[in-house]
């Protein structure tokens, strides 16, 4: 600690801006390689269908109760991804039909979306662009943070945040 008092301003500032910038690599090393493992969550196939009937459809009655944001970047990346949204009477229903009070057939279609394009597939692409977001939340926290309470604290903010095993869950 005294050593990096007594060095520089400039070559300090650098320092800690190359160590910020290896924990955010390693944030998302770690991040993309644990979300490979995992299974999609319990709400991850709606979410999926909505963002690419978005996209694909430009209509958004699918998942309408939250905002559509994250599921856009999601559908958008499934698209770049090579995943197409499917045409059956289910979709279409979604699309076109006249929905019940209650009814959500996104929940069985992002299912039907994520077996019939492969489980790793579709969750790899669909998973990348909110590890980016994540990613890049850690490199404003560094940025804001250091014009607040300067580097070191700046430094230390993003390693408590790459480091936080529920930030890393949710990324």
């Amino acid at each position: 600690m005294l050593k990096c008092a007594a060095m520089p301003s400039a070559k300090r500032d650098k320092l800690l801006g190359v160590a910020a910038g290896a924990l955010v690599l390693v944030f998302l090393v770690q991040a993309f390689l644990e979300s490979r493992l995992k299974s999609p969550t319990s709400d991850e196939p709606p979410h999926i269908a909505a963002g690419l009937s978005y996209w694909e459809t430009h209509t958004f009655r699918a998942n309408p109760q939250h905002p559509p944001l994250m599921k856009e970047l999601a559908g958008l990346s499934l698209l770049v991804g090579g995943i197409r949204w499917p045409h059956n009477a289910e979709t279409e229903h979604l699309i076109h039909g006249e929905l019940k009070r209650g009814e959500q057939p996104e929940w069985a279609i992002g299912d039907q979306l994520i077996a019939a394009n492969g489980p790793d597939r579709v969750m790899m692409w669909a998973r990348a662009p909110l590890l980016l977001v994540a990613a890049m939340l850690a490199v404003v926290i560094f940025l804001w943070g250091r014009q607040i309470t300067g580097g070191l604290a700046a430094a230390g903010a993003v390693l408590l945040y790459t480091m936080d095993p529920t930030i890393l869950g949710h990324s």
